[in-house]
């Protein structure tokens, strides 16, 4: 199974290992992603902080001698502290470990230790220093927003199954590539430089001017959410390390910034919020999480909007995600119940499963 980033090597390990997780992977992790944003690989830091929070609480739990239903969740508290220290959420980032792991469940026994492992990291990251995002915004009760929320998590939901699909053409395409895995990353290297050369660098690295600028009302190029989407399958694709949740985020900020442009009466920061959260609720099935951290990071005007916005991308994309470890537990709708069981990776690749075990 291919996997894309650190985040779905810990579910994958949850939910097959019993919470283990190999301590020696952790300096690895660090340098890997290091070496990869700082080459101007589009990729995010949340994945391996979550990652490495979880590393060290299953060294935890090994030395505790704990059992594996106690391992996996101090796993899950270490998930949830090492996403609420990157962002500066740890309501969003508590559900996040408990949502992440499976589709249509929500893993409530683990919530209140989640929640107190991230606003422990939350607090020692402040008191070194740290400082994080916050943009309150004013938004007016309006059944027109309502409508365009709705339609908004309809283009994010159409918008999510295309990533998606990016990401994995991407690890398809360079896996397929005959060559040593350093040439591989040459040649990814090389397609980023020419879309930093040719078109432009703000889809390189964390692109955290681009959403910035998305974010504060600015205008972005109609095609801002295209590049950045290609940008961040070929460095997943070549073997770059990184997280993709921050890549998703500035993707759906990207495209909500362009759909306030169309049809916005009003500020398009709202827009660009919107889509923000809609797209990383429908890539990532976290609709919860999603709703949650708009109201931690833009205040709770936005939430009620967010809230359709999430919902509905999340029901369009379907069963998929870019973490094909998560585990189907209920299907969003009716017509999809027969994939409860399965992960989303045997949900949506079941030809190659059957393959898989014929070649045993």
């Amino acid at each position: 199974m291919q996997t894309t980033g650190g985040c779905d090597k810990v579910i994958e390990g949850i939910h097959q290992q019993s919470g283990y997780l190999r301590l020696t992977e952790l300096p690895l992790k660090m340098l890997a992603t290091i070496i990869t944003i700082a080459a101007g690989g589009s990729a995010g830091k949340e994945g391996p902080a979550a990652q490495i929070g979880a590393i060290l609480a299953s060294a935890w739990a090994r030395l505790l001698k704990v059992s594996n239903a106690d391992c996996r969740k101090l796993v899950i508290c270490g998930l949830s502290a090492g996403f609420a220290c990157v962002f500066g959420t740890p309501v969003a980032g508590a559900i996040f470990g408990i949502e992440v792991l499976f589709v249509g469940k929500i893993a409530h026994d683990t919530l209140y230790p989640g929640l107190v492992s991230g606003m422990t990291g939350l607090y020692v990251c402040r008191l070194l220093g740290l400082h994080y995002f916050y943009l309150p915004t004013t938004v007016a009760a309006s059944f027109y927003l309502g409508i365009q929320s709705l339609l908004l998590g309809l283009v994010c939901g159409l918008l999510a199954i295309f990533f998606i699909h990016t990401i994995n053409f991407g690890k398809n395409v360079f896996s397929g590539v005959p060559l040593a895995q350093p040439a591989k990353a040459f040649i990814g290297g090389m397609m980023l430089v020419m879309i930093g050369y040719f078109v432009s660098p703000l889809y390189l690295g964390l692109g955290l001017q681009l959403l910035e600028k998305g974010i504060s009302g600015q205008t972005l190029a109609v095609s801002a959410f295209f590049w950045k989407t290609i940008a961040t399958g070929i460095t997943l694709g070549c073997g770059g390390s990184g997280g993709i949740i921050l890549p998703i985020m500035i993707v759906g900020t990207a495209a909500g910034n362009l759909f306030g442009q169309l049809c916005g009466s009003i500020d398009i920061t709202v827009y660009a919020i919107l889509g923000m959260v809609a797209l990383l609720a429908a890539v990532v099935n976290v609709p919860v999480t999603a709703i949650v951290m708009a109201a931690e990071l833009f205040g709770s005007d936005i939430m009620t909007y967010a809230a359709v916005s999430c919902s509905v991308s999340y029901l369009l994309s379907g069963h998929r995600s870019v973490y094909p470890s998560q585990v189907i537990i209920a299907g969003k709708i009716s017509c999809l119940c027969y994939d409860e069981g399965k992960t989303v990776y045997e949900a949506r690749r079941p030809d190659d499963i059957e393959k898989a075990r014929a070649r045993r």
